[in-house]
């Protein structure tokens, strides 16, 4: 029998014509799969094979077909499929082991212009990271109240390495020679890119669907991406962010899904008639007392989320609404049946699990612009979830209610109104499936760790730190570009050249990316190539040349 926990390659879970799928992202292959596996895949990064038995049991009906899985599971492994042959992410830490990471400026310099859920989170994970490796911050040294944040960082475990705000010292020049990793967790804004080039260190860059909102940022992730060398990656708090950029990534196997964490001992099911009484009482509202309570995550701009609150509220007049959300300005207002609760504050933040608690339902979309941790702190207190969107979030392993809509990339997104409110009506009449689907998600849930969160990204960075970067064959050629007139098409063509003795014709695509080298990173020069080439194949022939 296999035995776990095991670290997973990098994984999308999808279905096709309902059936469910996994896609091993790193080995390159599809399998079909059943819910009894699914269910096996999220437990086996985190518990052992024993407790996976014991937790899946009764729901499947008996322990051979839990058994079944982990055979089955146990053959793929084998064959170096979904299991990566890593210690296991929660196998403790050996002093030899211990990391260096930098952590760059951005994390504090954009504090005024990151909704406080994130800073927070943000927060907590440098936290924690400090005990398990060395973490160094860098910071101007025309930082305002130097000597108190100074202070205030070593009392985490954090040390802060000033360095001089002018334009003869590169702030990149801070970083310690010897580190293991960047970790940029505001990497789409223009200051942070300065720490992300010119150093062979591996970079990780946090990406926060909820900044995902604007297509500014989007264009940025695709802008980084184009930089990233074979040792950089992207770490992506939601599952869906990955669905997203996989249409318009050149290279998805640059995508990594590391979810913060929950503190399921602050977020749990509570009382839930005292959780209503109070929530009722803060907002001057009885109703919630007397009709269901359904929660609303926005994954849109105010406006859209407005225009989907009327929507929905005209479709089911007899249910509450509140709408949760973390923004920098609390623009809304109560409007008929629905209030708006911002956590914008550590009080907003210490109120939210009896918030949450009062809620009969959430309805959450898998959207660009919707914070995932929202998504598993609500469920960590049992509430059983509508999800819409474009993919089944993998965070949910299936725990929920989902109506899927046709993928976009442009504004406005289509709003299934009809679709998410026979889902909802139907949940909210059947108590039954509101106890399962509450149990399926705190199971789901229960994964999400803060210390599964550290291990994962320190694993990552260990396993780019491994990578040696290519280094080119073709460098140091002078190349000679030419036009001619071919006689037979009666067409100008171009024909490239090595200069050496004698000349030596090569393709003009693959000469074209050789002048590249010098300057550019290979996810550059494939951008570069994917442009100009129409066939996909013939760019991966070039790069195989080149390296």
């Amino acid at each position: 029998m296999i035995e776990l926990p095991r670290n997973l390659h990098n994984l999308h879970h999808f279905k096709r014509n309902g059936e469910p799928y996994v896609a091993d992202l790193d080995a390159g292959v599809v399998i079909r799969i059943n819910e009894v596996i699914c269910d096996v895949l999220n437990l086996c990064g985190t518990e052992e094979t024993e407790a996976i038995l014991e937790n899946l049991t009764d729901k499947h009906g008996g322990r051979s077909e839990v058994l079944q899985a982990l055979a089955f599971l146990s053959k793929l492994s084998k064959r170096g499929v979904l299991f990566s042959s890593a210690p296991s992410a929660l196998e403790p830490l050996q002093p030899k082991d211990r990391l260096k990471v930098y952590v760059t400026p951005g994390i504090l310099e954009n504090t005024e212009a990151t909704p406080f859920l994130l800073t927070a989170a943000n927060h907590k994970l440098i936290t924690l990271l400090t005990e398990s490796a060395d973490v160094y911050l860098g910071l101007s040294a025309l930082y305002v109240n130097r000597q108190e944040m100074e202070e205030s960082l070593r009392a985490e475990g954090v040390h802060p390495i000033f360095f001089r705000d002018d334009r003869t010292f590169s702030p990149a020049m801070s970083i310690p020679k010897d580190s293991d990793g960047i970790l940029a967790l505001s990497p789409l804004t223009e200051g942070e890119q300065v720490f992300l080039k010119f150093n062979t260190i591996p970079g990780v860059l946090r990406l926060s669907n909820a900044a995902l909102i604007s297509h500014e940022a989007r264009n940025m992730v695709l802008e980084r991406g184009a930089a990233l060398r074979d040792f950089d990656a992207f770490a992506s708090d939601a599952s869906w962010t990955q669905d997203f950029f996989s249409d318009v990534s050149l290279d998805m196997n640059v995508f990594h899904h590391i979810p913060y964490g929950v503190d399921t001992s602050v977020f749990k099911p509570m009382d839930k008639p005292k959780c209503k009484h109070r929530l009722a009482q803060a907002l001057g509202n009885a109703d919630i007392l007397r009709k269901p309570l359904v929660g609303i995550v926005p994954g849109f701009h105010r406006h859209e989320t407005l225009r989907f609150m009327r929507k929905l509220q005209a479709a089911n007049p007899n249910f509450n609404y509140l709408v949760i959300h973390s923004s920098l300005t609390d623009d809304f207002e109560s409007e008929g049946s629905f209030n708006f609760f911002n956590i914008a504050s550590r009080q907003d933040k210490a109120a939210s699990p009896f918030i949450f608690n009062a809620l009969d339902a959430l309805v959450f979309p898998t959207l660009l612009g919707a914070p995932p941790l929202l998504l598993l702190e609500i469920v960590a207190c049992g509430i059983p979830t509508v999800v819409w969107g474009y993919a089944m979030p993998e965070e949910m392993s299936g725990a929920c209610r989902f109506v899927q809509i046709s993928p976009s990339h442009f504004d406005p997104v289509p709003l299934p109104v009809e679709a998410v409110s026979q889902e909802l009506r139907s949940l909210l009449e059947n108590s039954d499936e509101q106890k399962l689907l509450g149990q399926q998600g705190l199971q789901a849930v229960s994964t999400y760790t803060w210390q599964t969160a550290v291990h994962r990204l320190l694993n990552l960075f260990r396993n780019l730190r491994s990578r040696k970067a290519r280094q080119p064959k073709s460098a140091n050629h002078r190349l000679l570009f030419r036009k001619r007139y071919n006689l037979v098409y009666g067409d100008i063509e171009a024909d490239a050249f090595v200069l050496s003795k004698p000349p030596a014709s090569i393709d003009v695509e693959q000469a074209i990316a050789m002048t590249l080298l010098d300057e550019h990173t290979p996810m550059e020069i494939k951008t570069v190539l994917a442009s100009i080439c129409q066939e996909s194949e013939h760019v991966e022939k070039i790069l195989e040349n080149l390296f």
